[in-house]
């Protein structure tokens, strides 16, 4: 009888043990798998993540070597798009300068999102940003920076699909212009929609951070 009990209470014992053992994996896996970020700690950062990414066109663009850019060319990785141009005096530098820094930071410090990264300037002056402009400037800051450009109006219905305000020079007085335009990083996924975007203050840890969480939460 004692005999009995004791292997009932052994099987008992074994069932919890495997029980705790379980809630245990469960909550480490649950814990190893959790966002670095959450989204709201990414709105906090200045970060805004759709809901529903949204699809957008993109017509009769080139790149910085004369070749056609498609949104083929924003699929399969994560791509940041910044709206700029070469004669700008501060911001335009200044945010491409941080892309590049990102970059090294992620290619330091977690190369596997290194390899998920593309980033891209699209022009917003296309009258004075020819193929030969952009090619010697935007890899200047990074030889694995794209620039793109346009005529006016297709650079502006893309403007308006990702949310970047500016205002067109079209009759300048001068060469000497600047032209008017929205910071704010536009954050393509893999498929090539349209997922969210940055606001600025733009940092390089910040950026880092914040990509390694988009595509922590992304799911394809």
């Amino acid at each position: 009888m004692a005999s009995r009990m004791r292997g009932s209470v052994n099987k008992t014992v074994l069932v919890l043990v495997a029980i705790v053992a379980v809630v245990i994996g469960l909550t480490f896996y649950k814990h190893m798998n959790k966002p670095s970020l959450t989204l709201e700690q990414l709105q906090q950062m200045g970060t805004v993540v759709f809901d529903k990414p949204r699809s957008f066109e993109m017509k009769g663009m080139l790149d910085n070597k004369g070749q056609p850019f498609t949104k083929a060319n924003l699929e399969g990785k994560w791509s940041l798009v910044y709206f700029g141009y070469t004669f700008c005096p501060d911001i335009c530098p200044t945010t491409l300068g941080q892309l590049n820094q990102m970059d090294k930071l992620l290619k330091k410090n977690n190369p596997e999102m290194a390899e998920k990264m593309h980033y891209f300037m699209v022009t917003v002056d296309p009258r004075r940003d020819t193929v030969e402009k952009l090619n010697g400037y935007v890899p200047h800051f990074n030889p694995d920076f794209v620039g793109v450009t346009g005529d006016q109006k297709n650079i502006h219905n893309l403007t308006v699909q990702l949310n970047i305000p500016y205002t067109p020079v079209t009759d300048p007085e001068d060469e000497y212009y600047l032209v008017d335009h929205g910071a704010n990083l536009a954050i393509i996924n893999p498929r090539g929609d349209y997922h969210g975007f940055i606001r600025p203050s733009l940092d390089s840890d910040k950026l880092a951070r914040v990509m390694v969480a988009v595509d922590e939460l992304y799911q394809d």
